[in-house]
């Protein structure tokens, strides 16, 4: 609900002049640009993280790591599904602790897996290493390895590749970040990998990074009448959070309540009648100013409301008992909500409070309809007699959000993520799982299809799912698409993984990479 000003505007890559806040490239200029700061960099000397040996650059160093002491961090990429955050945090906490090389060669957890190692005590080289790109560990070449096996591993590498090609359309958003990063290394600035607000440190790519400004988009799509229309007439969705205050009114008597992201106001009027003492409501969006008047035109008297980013907005009190919250977006994460849900934990939840929903989890399942495949895959074949099949490979790359018909499931369900919203972290997004679906039904699987589920712990628990085999809500399901259909039969597993990345271009989107049947699709949520 927020972004950072160095954040850079997305940028329409066919445009042969790029524009970057105000500032217009030419690719020759970047080529030169990029050429002078990569060898800058490449020569910038770093210190071992466990000895006082001076390195050439962060290769140097990584390399010394491995021979002197023994640390890997290839291997720790692939043992702790390590990214760039982790791999700050690690740097972070060496510095902070003076942590020994034999405690992380040891390491059955990661320990230094905490959001204060966000925080660096200075700037130094090791922070704008790139992690992401470092391969995680593989087999060591084998001479003897056989001829299938080589193939194998030459088809893997096509595959990388084709991923890669995939990723080339947020090339030059990157790019524009990069440029920024650097340009504050030649200015003798330090790059920041974090941002402060009201004093917290908060990962960069977090709604608390975005500017006011740049995030007004997504407030004024909640002015619209239309999307609380929906929301409201979504039976599922307003009675459960209803019934989970109504029905614990012992539980929500005499309590403080915020309410964040209020809309219309039902949610602070729904606690107000299950006898709050007080409920307070914000909402940067417009929508609030009808709110107001609905709460006076029903005589609320305990509820008050404020316009606002909570994140940048004085709130009437600092501390409450309840903090409740509708955050939930297509697949369960899109839109980033929860980052704001945190943030009033962390900020104004008292000691032995709690957020309402409490838990949420993420499932998937393989499904098979032809119809559906037909009618949003293959149809581009033949479009009133034109061929229209370049467009499948673009199609494929963006989740389906419908209703989709539960006859055609044809594999149990597995939990791929499940989210305790009192201690999740601003790394929520990112996860992998490891899938393992058994075939209920035999047929051909042309999608896997992604829902959410949302529990309300209470003394009377309520809880409320988006699967097919429940009632519809306007959260639908999110279909992705597989290239080619594959036939399953009864009894057959589905192996594959999942991986879920918040978005590099933007805060509040999602990268999902589903790896299975020997093909690799990257869709994005945005």
């Amino acid at each position: 609900t927020m972004e950072h000003e160095d954040i850079p505007e997305l940028i329409d890559e066919e445009h042969t002049n790029n524009c970057v806040n105000g500032a217009k490239f030419s690719d020759d200029d970047d080529d030169d640009d990029f050429s002078d700061v990569d060898e800058e960099m490449e020569m910038e000397p770093v210190q071992c993280l466990f000895c006082k040996l001076d390195l050439s650059n962060v290769e140097a160093g990584i390399e010394h790591l491995k021979l002197a002491h023994k640390i890997d961090f290839h291997r720790l990429k692939s043992k702790f599904q390590m990214e760039q955050y982790s791999f700050i945090k690690l740097i972070n906490c060496i510095r902070s602790e003076d942590v020994p090389a034999e405690k992380f060669i040891t390491a059955e957890i990661p320990f230094w897996n905490d959001e204060k190692y966000l925080k660096p005590k200075e700037y130094e080289a090791w922070l704008s290493y790139d992690y992401d790109e470092m391969p995680a560990e593989s087999e060591e070449p084998n001479e003897s390895k056989s001829e299938t096996n080589l193939t194998s591993e030459i088809n893997a590498l096509k595959e990388k590749v084709k991923e890669k090609e995939l990723l080339l359309e947020q090339a030059r958003e990157d790019m524009a970040k990069m440029r920024q990063s650097f340009q504050r290394l030649l200015d003798k600035e330090s790059a920041p990998v974090v941002c402060t607000k009201n004093g917290k440190v908060l990962p960069l790519n977090s709604v608390a990074g975005v500017s006011a400004e740049a995030d007004s988009g997504y407030f004024s799509s909640y002015a619209h009448f239309g999307i609380h229309h929906e929301m409201l007439s979504d039976e599922v969705r307003t009675t459960s959070y209803r019934d989970a205050l109504l029905l614990n009114k012992s539980y929500v008597s005499d309590k403080d309540v915020l309410d964040v992201g209020c809309g219309t106001s039902v949610l602070s009027i729904f606690a107000s009648q299950a006898g709050a003492k007080s409920v307070v409501g914000v909402d940067n969006s417009d929508i609030i100013y009808n709110a107001m008047d609905i709460v006076k035109r029903n005589n609320i008297d305990n509820v008050s409301l404020v316009k606002g980013r909570l994140e940048d907005t004085k709130l009437p009190q600092e501390k409450f008992d309840i903090i409740i919250s509708e955050w939930m977006g297509y697949f369960l994460l899109f839109e980033g909500m929860l980052d704001s849900v945190i943030y009033a934990r962390d900020t104004h939840l008292r000691e032995g409070g709690i957020v309402l929903p409490n838990r949420c989890t993420m499932s998937i399942v393989g499904y098979g309809s032809e119809a559906l495949y037909k009618n949003q895959v293959t149809f581009w074949d033949d479009v009133y007699g034109l061929d229209m099949s370049n467009m499948r490979k673009e199609v494929m790359h963006e989740p389906l959000i419908d209703i989709v018909d539960a006859e055609h499931i044809l594999t149990e369900p597995n939990l791929i993520a499940d989210l305790n919203i009192e201690n999740v972290d601003l790394n929520y997004s990112n996860f992998s799982y490891e899938f393992n679906l058994k075939c209920t039904k035999s047929g051909e699987i042309s999608a896997f299809v992604g829902y959410f589920d949302t529990f309300f712990d209470l003394p009377v628990p309520v809880m409320f799912s988006t699967s097919p085999n429940s009632k519809p809500t306007h959260w639908k399901q999110v279909v992705f698409f597989l290239e080619q259909k594959q036939i399953v039969s009864v009894g057959d597993c589905v192996k594959g993984n999942i991986i879920c990345r918040r978005s590099r271009s933007s805060a509040r989107s999602l990268d999902i990479t589903i790896d299975s049947f020997g093909n690799k699709c990257t869709y994005y949520l945005d």
